[in-house]
């Protein structure tokens, strides 16, 4: 839950994520001091309320740790095309600071929400939109799936053992990241409104967020196996995993079991 302190304290920021992407951008916002508030579906809520296991909570009340990892944040249950719950959607808008959406492209033109009306209704609002694969061009219609966008854009390439044996990064490193440069886009957009005076339009994506973090990685041969320095490589003696890595060629190595 997001608290009374921390250099966001006084902001209000309006969740209208689903799944990760979107709410871990709104949790960091709110981890830094911001009134984070989600709407969820009624009745069912977050999809993401039921994904699991593991599961935890008393026997009638159970929740994923997947939803509980990204929203820290107060809830209410709103119908996006009923009358009366638009009524008040429309009420939080004026009242925000931030507004978060992970939509595909086009959805919230059609809710009667774009970025114009949003702007129209809240002009110091800053709009943050997170998409797949991003918001035009022939892919940007595309339901964001973290271990595709992985697998398109290289990091499994780059994270198995070889050219032959791509593998996915254990945690969902796509919908994270993005999450990640998109609280980082909105902190700078709200530190450029104190000048301005007006919000704006804060974008990001599995597949460019993805593309950002190949670094150097990205020109090199397929393989996790850093090429740029030895001795670091993987080794089982026994019934341990050795792990050894080496900055130079001049460096003594260390060891983690």
């Amino acid at each position: 839950m997001s608290g009374t302190d921390g250099a966001l304290a006084g902001t209000v920021v309006l969740d209208l994520s689903r799944a990760l992407a979107g709410p871990q951008a709104g949790m960091m916002l709110g981890d830094l001091g911001a009134r984070v508030i989600k709407v969820e579906t009624p009745g069912s809520g977050d999809d993401t309320r039921g994904w699991g296991p593991p599961f935890v909570g008393v026997p009638d009340a159970l929740e994923s740790t997947y939803f509980l990892s990204c929203n820290r944040k107060e809830s209410i249950a709103l119908d996006l095309k009923a009358p009366a719950d638009r009524v008040v959607l429309d009420a939080l808008i004026r009242d925000a600071d931030v507004l978060i959406e992970n939509f595909r492209t086009g959805v919230m033109d059609r809710l009667g929400y774009s970025n114009d009306r949003l702007l129209e209704m809240n002009p110091r609002l800053v709009i943050l939109s997170i998409t797949g694969f991003g918001h035009d061009g022939p892919e940007g219609g595309r339901a964001g799936y973290d271990q595709i966008a992985q697998g398109e854009v290289g990091i499994t390439s780059i994270t198995g053992s070889g050219p032959d044996d791509p593998q996915r990064v254990g945690v969902p490193i796509g919908d994270l990241l993005s999450g990640i440069y998109g609280a980082f886009g909105v902190v700078s957009a709200l530190y450029e409104r104190e000048a301005t005076g007006r919000g704006g339009v804060v974008r990001a994506s599995l597949l460019s967020a993805l593309v950002g973090v190949h670094a150097f990685q990205g020109t090199r041969r397929p393989g996790s196996r850093p090429v740029e320095c030895a001795p670091s490589t993987r080794s089982t003696p026994g019934t341990r995993w050795l792990r050894r890595a080496c900055s130079s060629t001049w460096s003594t190595p260390v060891s983690a079991r």
